[in-house]
């Protein structure tokens, strides 16, 4: 085959391929997925590089606070109003928030207390205590309900924002909202491709294969952190969080009001408590008359025994009832933390002057959005199945940073970096069936009202791509026109 000069140079039919298809909808696609995939990667990168930290993030935690996590005391555990009490000896001028204890002796008993100082209701101040010795193991600050401490809060901030607050939400949200769609892209062009390809003979041949592959075999993933990712961010979380709620696909809650101990009420407290991230929403309690003192010490061991005997199992968190009218009297609400290869959450209200169990909410009665929901956070999180979980996450992580660097060299090798003019045009709107035409923008525009810095970013790079064409363009005209 003979090259001729010009723009030839960069014809789109490589060495052991037959010409790809290039018109209709591959075209628009194609260009897509190609010039937006170029300038939406170094996002990618990024999320990717804090991901693969944040997915191992648990096992670096239990590391680095294993002294603080573990009960070094033989003794049998005390009564778990004196293990607060010596918790309270350490900042008595806290108020106690929660009690988070374990069936296992081998762990250390959690007691949580709000401290306005600290600048959201999402951190709370922990104080360890070996439930044998008495102890106090750490004093430390704990972030959300996935009960995670400074190394691991500094590791999601990172991954969420880039330690940059909510400025930096715009960097993982664009990223989250393109992932899924560039993927989807990709997918379909190997498919439409498929046919026409030979053995690759060419480097940039073998790197686009390789890029179709693992992007084909990575697509499950790439569609799962986008999914969760969006349901964390700030603009789509927010639009899913209120669908949801639309639809009563939310995590119901017992009613803790004793004088009105009904049917379980809604509620999206607990909803999203992680990566929005990981935060558990304590505003009410912290904002709200609580139990004295001396009353919490006095109820907290019934509500604890009223507890293991209606069945609730490993780690539990027990929540000091508050209420705006200190006359109001509160039931404690008593929940089963989400910890790995523990599927079921189960809660409840108790009475702590008498013990009594005055509602009651099991998972199994959860909805199944709500079900899908806790579950897929704990996936994201790398919580659900342990350290299988975290090597699956960061074998995906790894695998989006391959891709992405295949598409880079894919671009490289296409010539000098340059987009090639013969590159499928905006154009080729007109060769695409009209079918397809109204399908691919009633998708574009639903998924951009649910995420909105996906459509901006969309608008702008359509502007910033028209009007680099409209400069070769006009470059292309003058050099003709001098020629003569």
């Amino acid at each position: 085959m003979s090259i001729s000069k010009g723009t030839k140079t960069s014809s789109i039919e490589t060495p052991g391929s037959k010409r790809r298809p290039v018109g209709g909808a591959y075209g628009v696609i194609h260009r897509l997925h190609t010039v937006a995939g170029v300038f939406v990667a170094p996002l990618l990168v990024i999320a990717a590089l804090s991901g693969f930290l944040y997915a191992f993030a648990p096992s670096l935690e239990n590391i680095v606070y294993r002294d603080v996590l573990t009960a070094r005391s033989e003794e049998p555990a005390r009564p778990l109003s004196e293990q607060v009490a010596a918790a309270q000896a350490v900042h008595p001028d806290l108020e106690l928030s929660a009690v988070q204890v374990s069936e296992d002796g081998a762990a250390t008993t959690r007691v949580l207390f709000n401290d306005p100082e600290l600048k959201s209701s999402s951190y709370r101040q922990a104080v360890f205590v070996d439930p044998g010795s008495l102890d106090i193991t750490g004093d430390v600050v704990q972030y959300g309900s996935s009960r995670a401490l400074p190394l691991r809060t500094w590791i999601s901030e990172g991954h969420r924002q880039l330690w940059l607050g909510e400025p930096g939400r715009i960097y993982s949200e664009t990223a989250a909202s393109w992932l899924g769609i560039l993927s989807l892209a990709g997918v379909w062009l190997w498919w439409a491709r498929k046919k026409h390809n030979k053995r690759p003979t060419s480097a940039r041949a073998r790197a686009r294969n390789l890029h179709s592959a693992l992007g084909v075999w990575l697509l499950p993933g790439f569609l799962f952190l986008t999914v969760t990712g969006l349901t964390w961010s700030s603009l789509a979380g927010a639009n899913i969080s209120n669908l949801r709620a639309e639809l009563d696909w939310v995590q119901p809650t017992p009613s803790t009001d004793l004088a009105s101990t009904a049917s379980t009420a809604p509620s999206s407290s607990a909803e999203h408590s992680e990566h929005s991230h990981h935060g558990h929403d304590t505003s009410a309690a912290s904002s709200a008359s609580m139990l004295t003192a001396q009353d919490s010490l006095a109820q907290i061991d019934t509500v604890l025994t009223a507890s293991h005997e209606a069945g609730m199992s490993g780690i539990i968190e027990l929540t000091v009832p508050a209420t705006e009218n200190p006359e109001e009297n509160q039931a404690w609400l008593v929940t089963e933390m989400r910890e790995a290869w523990k599927l079921k959450n189960d809660a409840i209200a108790v009475d702590g002057t008498t013990g009594e169990i005055v509602d009651r909410v099991n998972h199994d009665d959860w909805p199944l959005a709500a079900k899908l929901s806790a579950w897929l956070i704990q996936l994201h999180m790398g919580t659900l199945f342990g350290w299988i979980n975290q090597v699956i996450l960061g074998a995906i992580a790894l695998g989006l940073l391959a891709v992405v660097v295949l598409g880079y060299r894919m671009w490289w090798l296409r010539g000098r970096g340059n987009v090639p003019r013969r590159l499928p045009a905006a154009g080729q709107w007109r060769k695409t069936k009209p079918t397809v035409v109204i399908g691919l923008i009633v998708f574009l525009v639903a998924y951009t009202l649910m995420a909105p810095l996906f459509g901006i970013s969309l608008v702008l790079f359509l502007v910033v791509d028209a009007l680099v064409r409209a400069v070769r363009t006009r470059r292309s005209r003058t050099r003709v026109a001098l020629t003569y």
